[in-house]
């Protein structure tokens, strides 16, 4: 009897603020959501990636439950939806800017929904998976949102965001620079395939084809920096011949 005794005290003094009153699952839900919310600001996180699922009764624009989303905040701001660059992310995929405010409203629904539960990252504070139940009476208006392989994405140099638009046999690449003040002496202002007749803009081949990610496909979006160090190229690539600009650079995928 006594165990049982302390645990319900512990739960009762849990749910007390610091004045001895008891709060309801709301308060007790907004006082966490600010709490994380507070130190997912005070990371000042500018750009960063991660992999969202939602689980729901409800129809997307495609066949899809899951996608990565990638934000960049500041003076060169983006948003990045499956590796491809958007205006505005669907409405239902949410950043975590977003998903905060989507929790919060909820939190302030009225009345207050029959089961939320959160789960927040402890390091960065932003919501890993948020879980809702509006109405125990209805079915099918649940929805889950679970957010994961969160990346911070850092440049230790000056960073541009380039588009792989040829992929090459024998890692002969095409990158064309869409963002970014680069200096127009190091790239081709203006490329055209001999095979295929097509031209490019802004374009260099690929230099650093011993690092280059081997998960990036032909038409993905991407930051990099220039590398200014020399670097080795001693992995084996074929020497089949694949049309490439003339002027090619040696570069560092921003991960």
């Amino acid at each position: 009897m006594k165990p049982l005794l302390l645990v319900l005290v512990s739960l009762i003094i849990l749910s007390c603020d610091t004045e001895g009153k008891i709060l309801s699952d709301r308060e007790i839900q907004l006082e966490s959501l600010k709490k994380n919310r507070d130190l997912w600001k005070s990371q000042n996180i500018d750009h960063y990636k991660f992999n969202q699922s939602k689980i729901c009764f409800c129809l997307f624009e495609n066949d899809e439950f899951d996608w990565s989303i990638e934000v960049k905040k500041g003076q060169d701001a983006f948003v990045r939806y499956n590796n491809n660059l958007i205006d505005a992310l669907p409405d239902y995929a949410l950043s975590i800017d977003q998903l905060f405010n989507q929790i919060e409203s909820e939190l302030n629904r009225n009345p207050y929904p029959h089961k939320i539960v959160v789960k927040y990252n402890s390091e960065y504070g932003f919501p890993e998976m948020f879980s809702i139940d509006i109405d125990e009476l209805i079915a099918d208006e649940e929805y889950s949102f679970i957010n994961s392989e969160f990346k911070i994405i850092e440049c230790e140099s000056k960073s541009f965001t380039g588009k792989l638009v040829l992929k090459g046999i024998c890692m002969n690449y095409v990158i064309e620079v869409l963002d970014g003040d680069m200096d127009q002496n190091l790239i081709e202002n203006e490329w055209t395939n001999e095979l295929t007749n097509v031209s490019y803009d802004n374009v260099f081949a690929l230099g650093s084809y011993c690092s280059f990610p081997e998960n990036i496909k032909e038409g993905d979006t991407f930051q990099f920096s220039i590398e200014t160090n020399d670097i080795n190229q001693t992995c084996a690539v074929c020497e089949a011949y694949s049309p490439t600009p003339n002027k090619s650079l040696k570069i560092k995928v921003c991960e």
